[in-house]
């Protein structure tokens, strides 16, 4: 008969990041002899177990030898003083290196040979990542090679709702697990589990019903994927070009979850290039205006100069604050698409008033003034006029609102200086 040893060992050549490997070993050699002078031996470099490892590779021996001996002069004493080899197993040494598969079998004639099933992988050490990880973001990085690696015999399991170990629904074979939850539970992973998330794994084979469990288990800690910018934030013009009330809408791809809070930080444009926190320049956001689209957006509530803006934004569960000062806004990178946007100044209000007749005769009051309105945002504006002597000024006629660019004023009834005021509907005055 064959005997097939199947062998399929990993062994780590470098890996970035993991200074130490693991040894699983799983092995299975039968025990029962025809006679009572029937004898085994096996001499194997690792039995079943799980082995913390500095190397990152490993020598693998293995020799096993099956005979009869009843020979008294070999202890045996046994009545016919024979010694027979069954079968003597091929001697396998190896040093493995990184994802070998190796497969041994030994020709058995004319006896049958009792069977030895061996399997072990060797693993980089993998530790649970020390931040708070998204659903989007891979629960561990990638192997250094940027190969996945599905590997036979390896079955992940996670703690599920009900504090029950369960096999993971995918991936469950990837090591290291650089998928996402999103890759492995799809949007219903909140459901799967509760707190953060507890992982382990398995090393199995297929001639053995024993397993053997992760010399550690894993606990990721969760957090919100801050949400994505969807476009770049949409800015109103300042209501006057005087004045510092300008504001912007930004729009995001998904709404806030209970407890959470988005921790929003301004960045204004001082100097070219050179950017820094203005006033108002950070808000905590608990609420937005859902768009009936899958989008959700907020109108920024502080008054904002005219200028340049940038936007940063993270998301908080619970009742802390990340003030504008923490160490974590510098590291944190602008959202894409990049989003740099312009909050320009209302256009001036500016207007001519020029002398568009004097009276026909005296006491006739029907002096005219022409006004012109030069450059301005809205189609009504409205003015007021004020009669100057020497220091005093006194109020002649009070507002009288008129559309369009122009509008004559009329029936001025003295010879004198006049004062003229013009706003615009906004509220916005005429500045020189």
């Amino acid at each position: 008969m064959k005997v097939k040893i199947i062998y399929i060992f990993f062994s780590l050549i470098y890996f970035a990041g993991f200074s130490q490997s693991e040894l699983y070993v799983l092995n299975s050699s039968t025990e029962g002899y025809s006679s009572r002078y029937d004898n085994s031996w096996y001499s194997l470099s690792y039995y079943k177990g799980k082995y913390n490892l500095v190397d990152t590779s490993v020598d693998i021996k293995l020799d096993y030898i099956h005979f009869y001996n009843d020979d008294p002069s070999n202890d045996c004493g046994g009545p016919c003083g024979q010694y027979l080899d069954h079968c003597d197993g091929i001697e396998f040494f190896n040093r493995i290196i990184f994802f070998d598969k190796i497969e041994v079998e030994a020709d058995i004639e004319p006896f049958s040979c009792l069977p030895l099933s061996y399997h072990a992988v060797l693993l980089p050490k993998i530790e649970a990542p020390i931040d708070r990880r998204c659903e989007k973001q891979e629960l561990f990085p990638q192997h250094s090679d940027g190969v996945d690696h599905n590997i036979k015999g390896i079955v992940w399991e996670y703690m599920n709702a009900s504090n029950r170990w369960e096999t993971l629904p995918n991936f469950q074979d990837r090591y290291p697990l650089n998928v996402s939850l999103l890759d492995v539970f799809g949007n219903d992973w909140r459901n799967q589990f509760t707190g953060n998330l507890q992982l382990r794994f398995k090393f199995t084979a297929l001639f053995t019903s024993e397993v053997i469990y992760s010399i550690q288990n894993y606990t990721i800690q969760l957090t919100e994927c801050s949400p994505g910018l969807v476009g770049i934030p949409i800015p109103q013009k300042t209501t006057c070009n005087y004045k510092d009330d300008g504001v912007f809408t930004f729009t995001i791809d998904r709404d806030l979850a209970p407890n959470e809070k988005l921790i929003a930080t301004l960045y204004y444009e001082f100097l070219p290039n050179n950017y820094d926190i203005p006033q108002n320049g950070q808000e905590e956001i608990t609420s937005l205006i859902d768009n009936l689209n899958g989008t959700y957006s907020y109108t920024w509530k502080g008054k904002l100069p005219s200028g340049k803006y940038k936007l940063k934004y993270q998301t908080l569960i619970g009742t802390g604050k990340i003030s504008s000062t923490d160490p974590s806004w510098a590291s944190l990178e602008f959202p894409k698409p990049d989003n740099p946007f312009i909050i320009l100044p209302a256009e001036n209000v500016n207007f001519t008033a020029t002398k568009f007749s004097n009276e026909t005769c005296a006491g006739a009051k029907n002096g005219k003034i022409k006004l012109a309105i030069t450059s301005g945002e809205t189609n009504k504006y409205k003015y007021i006029i004020y009669e100057v002597n020497g220091t005093s000024v006194t109020l002649y006629r009070n507002w009288i609102t008129f559309t369009g660019p122009t509008t004559i004023i009329e029936n001025l009834e003295k010879k004198t200086e006049y004062r003229i005021k013009v706003q615009d509907t906004k509220g916005c005055f005429a500045r020189k």
